[in-house]
């Protein structure tokens, strides 16, 4: 329900903003970054199957808490992101891609936190690689304003969260075996302090 609304705020942000706007981005920049709010809503609605999964089934709060502050701070992004689309004007057939926001399908084989990370990484990149894309159009654009937009809000967001998983994969995998379940829980504990129990967040 939370993630709904926030999905609603959105798209109400967009016809809000629009009619204030005063600068226009060209169509294929527009559409382009229009992707990226889909591919930045996506990513946030799988973080939060991923809190879900591990809040419950496998019972690590402070890994569920991390996914649930990523997916908050991926929500908050693509709201941001939207709204910098309406002050510029951005000449786009849709908002959301034609195929709408998924759970992807790669979700139903993690089994572990490894497996969680892992995922979690490689659907970061996907965002991450459309920022770059992204930003590729506005060079051949020459808009360096967006440039400078997806360089400050979002690029360097999504580098540092890769920093984190990549860090977190390490530490969870780069033991003996014998040691794994030892030091998830001590990595779970770290998170939970980190973070707080945000299950209730998920599961209210």
């Amino acid at each position: 329900m939370m993630q709904t609304m926030r999905v609603l705020a959105v798209i109400i942000s967009f016809v809000a903003f629009a009619q204030t706007s005063t600068v226009s981005l060209s169509a294929g920049v527009g559409q382009c970054l229009g992707d990226l709010a889909t591919e930045e809503l996506t990513v946030s609605y799988n973080y939060l199957q991923l809190s879900s999964k591990f809040g419950t089934t496998n019972a690590y709060p402070g890994f569920s808490s991390l996914f649930t502050t990523l997916s908050d701070d991926d929500s908050s992004k693509a709201h941001e992101l939207v709204k910098f689309l309406a002050l510029r004007k951005a000449p786009i057939m849709r908002l959301i891609k034609k195929d709408g926001i998924e759970i992807r399908r790669e979700l139903a084989g993690v089994l572990d936190i490894y497996q969680g990370l892992t995922e979690a990484r490689r659907q970061n990149k996907v965002v991450w690689e459309e920022v770059v894309r992204c930003h590729g159009e506005a060079d051949n654009a020459k808009d360096a304003n967006v440039q400078d937009y997806l360089e400050s809000h979002l690029l360097d967001h999504h580098i540092e969260i890769d920093k984190l998983l990549a860090d977190l994969e390490h530490r969870v995998n780069g033991v003996q075996a014998s040691e794994k379940k030892l030091t998830t829980f001590m990595v779970d504990e770290e998170l939970l302090e980190t973070y707080g129990d945000r299950r209730k967040d998920i599961f209210s």
